[in-house]
């Protein structure tokens, strides 16, 4: 769509407000304005511009060839410009996902966590952060091959999504590791319950032939967790740092369970 303004007078100060108007809105400003005018001289044809004109036509030229032409440029622009933030959108999505599993990367965790832990010592909030690993995974890739492996990784990716609420996060930290942070305050019975919900629904799965498939494999996983504020834990590292600690102890301590960060 352009919008076409079209002037029979030099513009009054009250005109170039009107057009300033229209771009005040960011819908607006992606909408191209041609100005139709034959009075302009070069101040007033830069203040018109200035005020969110994308162009201007004398109106003492060919008016309908010329308004064609300029027509068809600004449609081309606007084209192209659309293109272009697409692009920027989908590079930036690409920036901050895990192109195997689809869940978040560790680069957007960090600032993620960055972010919610500020929150929360501005709320007085609460953030529970859970590291997930799968036990034994090496004996998966090593026996089955890493395609198979992958597709573990992509399924229980899947897994997190239909069991995490609207506003909880999920991430692949790296490998078969898997970041899950609770953002709002809980008890921590109830932190418990969703690790543990978790972590059943996974164990009781078939993996590698399609959820729900025969032919699959079955594993458990194990999950430390922390909660923020906790004594010691001021920063989104050593928040990871204690997921990772309750992780190796929940690992040394037969593995397929769920184990908090002691203070």
């Amino acid at each position: 769509m352009i919008i076409i303004y079209a002037q029979t007078a030099a513009p009054s100060q009250a005109d170039l407000s009107h057009l300033s108007s229209l771009g005040e809105r960011e819908a607006h400003r992606q909408i191209p304005l041609l100005l139709i005018e034959s009075t302009l001289d070069s101040a007033e044809k830069r203040k018109a511009l200035d005020s969110g004109a994308w162009d201007y036509i004398d109106r003492r030229s060919n008016q309908l060839e010329e308004l064609a032409l300029r027509t068809e440029v600004l449609l081309r622009i606007k084209i192209g410009q659309d293109k272009l933030k697409q692009r920027i959108r989908q590079l930036e999505r690409l920036s901050i996902i895990d192109p195997l599993t689809g869940l978040y990367n560790r680069k957007y965790l960090k600032e993620f966590l960055q972010r919610e832990i500020r929150r929360a010592e501005r709320q007085k909030g609460q953030i529970v952060c859970m590291m997930m690993d799968v036990d034994n995974f090496k004996r998966i890739n090593d026996e089955l091959g890493h395609l198979k492996g992958d597709r573990v990784l992509v399924e229980i990716g899947t897994i997190l999504r239909d069991l995490l609420r609207g506003y909880d996060f999920a991430a692949r930290y790296g490998g078969d590791e898997f970041t899950i942070v609770l953002p709002q305050r809980m008890e921590m019975q109830q932190a418990f319950e969703i690790a543990d919900r978790i972590r059943r629904t996974i164990s009781g799965e078939t993996f590698g032939a399609g959820r729900g498939k025969k032919g699959g494999l079955q594993f458990t996983v194990s999950i430390g967790a922390c909660v923020f504020p906790s004594a010691g834990i001021e920063t989104e590292e050593a928040l990871i740092a204690a997921d990772d600690d309750a992780l190796y102890q929940a690992k040394r301590g037969g593995k397929n369970c769920i184990l908090f960060h002691q203070i």
